[in-house]
């Protein structure tokens, strides 16, 4: 049951009343006030929180009181405008990040909830998000190239539906935790959601992972200087693009011994309303770290370096600009095709320059460098998601396992392996 406590000042006198209660009346139910400037008022709206079952009395507002119901703004409950609102008032997260979700509710969420109740439960109920889900598992979406360079359809992945019914459901969350709350629960809840590993070979993430010799034969076929330096680091430490190109000699420690490193504390990101581009901090904590780096990528800096300042980048644009990735996009896409023609790159192969970040872990995991160690240098938020891209990449084991399972077939028990 609800209950009235009274909250004193330094002095020991009574400054108000307070009644608290646990949504629901259960231990599990989220806690719950409301004050009041003396005990009979207080008093009456306990006697009304239990009469609504440990809920907020129907009509009360937190603060106001009850109110008619015409003077409640109906619209503000319509999830398009709540929704926004939601997304709006956030705190702890960037523009960019705010301006993406509000994108991702106007072409994913509102064409099916937008003119719905937020409080409504058969607006907003478990089989209405499910058949949401179902349609979008049902949707085809640009991603990739064909063969001859025209866009490829593909069913949404997993992944995909899973951030759109992440926002969904953190919005529910919001209208649940709202003060009083505008719902019982969240139907998200209820949602069996498609498996990131249930994906087939058409709907995988593209991934090209290039040999070393690839690697080289690619890099050979750039015809400026800096392309060539550029893929060395990149390939040479797995940075992202938008890190790599934000490197200044300033990010460099100990060049001189053998212990050179990079810190990795800034990467380029795009202004909200998509107007233009600052250098700010990486994307998520991992993301900034502090990685060695080789001999070769040492080298590579001190060419580039020549003539710079501490704060100037590595790499730029005719102008001393940021070197925007359609600008040295296209300048790959001809060393590709060079590359190719030149029999130095399979012609089933179509890589990014993402692909040598990839191509950089690879080399790392096939010749037996854990999962850890890459996902600490690639700065991944999670062992899952380099578990989930890299784990298959161990060649050698595989060769292993194979011989295991020849012995056990040929009828002789194989011999333990040692673990180390």
């Amino acid at each position: 049951m609800a209950s009235v406590h009274a909250r004193k000042n330094r002095a020991g006198g009574i400054t108000s009343y307070q009644v608290k209660w646990r949504d629901g009346g259960g231990r599990d139910g989220r806690g719950q006030s409301e004050t009041f400037e003396d005990r009979e008022a207080a008093d009456i709206f306990k006697a009304a929180v239990d009469e609504a079952g440990q809920h907020w009395p129907p009509g009360w507002v937190k603060g106001r009181g009850y109110i008619a119901a015409e003077q409640v703004a109906e619209d503000a409950y319509r999830f398009r405008v709540y929704a926004k609102r939601v997304i709006e008032n956030r705190t702890g997260i960037e523009d960019r990040y705010r301006e993406a979700c509000q994108k991702e509710l106007t072409k994913w969420i509102f064409p099916t909830f937008g003119e719905c109740d937020v409080r409504s439960v058969e607006h907003f109920s478990g089989d209405t998000v499910k058949a949401w889900v179902r349609q979008l598992e049902q949707t085809k979406v640009l991603r990739g190239r064909m063969p001859d360079g025209s866009p490829k359809a593909r069913p949404m992945s997993p992944k995909t539906i899973r951030n759109l019914h992440g926002l969904l459901s953190s919005i529910l969350n919001e209208a649940v935790r709202s003060e009083p709350p505008l719902r019982n629960r969240n139907p998200c809840e209820l949602t069996n959601l498609p498996r990131i590993d249930d994906a087939g070979a058409d709907d995988e993430e593209d991934v090209t992972f290039l040999t070393p010799q690839e690697v080289h034969g690619l890099r050979a076929s750039f015809t400026l200087r800096q392309d060539q330096l550029m893929v060395d680091v990149k390939y040479g430490t797995g940075l992202r693009y938008s890190e790599l190109t934000a490197l200044a000699p300033m990010c460099l420690i100990e060049p001189e011994g053998n212990q050179a490193r990079l810190r990795v504390r800034r990467a380029w990101k795009r202004r909200a309303g998509g107007e233009g581009y600052y250098i700010g901090t990486p994307k998520t904590k991992r993301s900034r770290r502090t990685i060695r780096i080789s001999a070769s990528v040492l080298a590579a800096l001190a060419e580039l370096e020549e003539g710079l300042d501490a704060e100037d980048l590595y790499f730029t644009g005719d102008q001393g600009q940021r070197l925007h990735y359609s600008t040295f996009g296209d300048r790959w896409g001809r060393a590709v095709k060079r590359a190719k023609a030149a029999g130095l790159l399979p012609k089933h192969k179509h890589p990014t320059p993402h692909d040598l970040r990839h191509s950089h872990a690879a080399a790392l995991i096939s010749a037996g460098h854990p999962l850890t160690y890459v996902q600490r240098r690639l700065g991944h938020e999670s062992i899952k998601t380099t578990s989930d891209l890299y784990g298959h990449l161990l060649p050698e084991v595989d060769d292993d396992a194979m011989a295991t399972i020849e012995t056990a077939m040929s009828g002789v028990r194989p011999q333990l392996r040692s673990v180390g």
